[in-house]
């Protein structure tokens, strides 16, 4: 009884200390820092460095400075911020086509900034659209340090939707956004129906689970429990449902006109969890698998595919 009476109390002591530990990973994750520090960009495991670094980082999860927009727009543009609770900083860049065919809001990836889709603004701009980037919050100019990988996120699309409404009431408008950004503007036309002409959807994950799984995947940590417990955490910490945060749900109220692009060597969206999300869009849709892609901005590396797939589906869809 006495060996039994110990073990228990172990599994007990085990048991708290792995909370504490994923709670600091969730916090982690969701919380940016601003301090001058180098961002990780580890994909997998073998990219951590020496077994201190990675015990390190195992036990206290990974710090991430928030994004700073280092390039500005080499033509013509205004800044401004808009929203209230947070406020969100955003760049006006108009096209140079007399007859402006309407505007596309861009929204950028986890830990990335509006100076991201600078490339994607240029191509929309030629193609005849004026162009509003926005940070989301935490990043970038905008406001506040935590994130909710898209969740809370679908909040900030809404407001520049709204925003642009009211200036230009006549002019279609049109969404991008990349990974969290695409997972965000597919919950904000779930939850709000806005009136869009189109919207164009990159490397989105399927699911707050599955995005924590494959992460935890190739970082080979255990996937059994942790992500649960990580996502538990993070839930409360950021007040969300972390365990319904998922595309494939979100999708199935989008009837909005939908290109989907994937690049087909991303390490962190599977392809069976872009099919997922693309088979339940229920709207008109189209998908571009770019194959030697991965989970970047891809117009930024494979501009002429890029360009050729938006142009197509937007050439029919405008």
């Amino acid at each position: 009884m006495r060996w039994l009476k110990r073990l228990f109390y172990l599994s007990v002591i085990l048991f708290l200390l792995l909370n504490v530990v994923v709670y600091n990973h969730a916090y982690n994750f969701t919380h940016f820092v601003e301090k001058d520090i180098p961002k990780i960009k580890a994909t997998y495991a073998d990219d951590l460095g020496t077994w201190q670094d990675k015990l390190r980082l195992a036990i206290w999860g990974v710090e991430t400075p928030k994004s700073k927009n280092k390039v500005d727009p080499t033509d013509k543009f205004e800044a401004f911020t808009i929203s209230k609770n947070p406020q969100l900083h955003t760049w006006w860049i108009p096209t140079k086509k007399r007859k402006p065919k309407g505007v596309y809001i861009l929204f950028h990836g986890y830990s990335g900034n509006k100076s991201g889709v600078l490339t994607q603004s240029k191509i929309l701009r030629k193609l005849g659209y004026h162009t509003f980037l926005v940070d989301m919050r935490a990043h970038g100019q905008s406001e506040g340090l935590a994130t909710t990988i898209g969740y809370h996120e679908a909040e900030d699309v809404k407001a520049a939707y709204d925003y642009i409404k009211v200036y230009y009431p006549k002019l279609p408008v049109g969404l991008y956004g990349t990974s969290m950004g695409a997972v965000a503007i597919l919950k904000a036309q779930h939850d709000y129906q806005m009136d869009l002409s189109s919207m164009i959807i990159e490397c989105p994950f399927q699911s707050m689970y599955t995005a924590v799984t494959t992460r935890f995947e190739n970082m080979e940590l255990p996937v059994v429990g942790l992500p649960e417990m990580l996502l538990f955490w993070g839930g409360l910490q950021n007040k969300m449902d972390a365990f319904e945060h998922d595309a494939t749900i979100y999708a199935q109220k989008v009837t909005t006109p939908t290109l989907h692009i994937y690049g087909k060597k991303d390490a962190r969206v599977r392809l069976a969890e872009t099919s997922a999300i693309f088979d339940r869009l229920a709207g008109k849709k189209k998908i571009c698998i770019i194959p030697e892609a991965g989970h970047e901005y891809i117009a930024d590396y494979f501009k002429k595919e890029w360009t050729a797939a938006v142009w197509d589906f937007l050439e029919k869809n405008h």
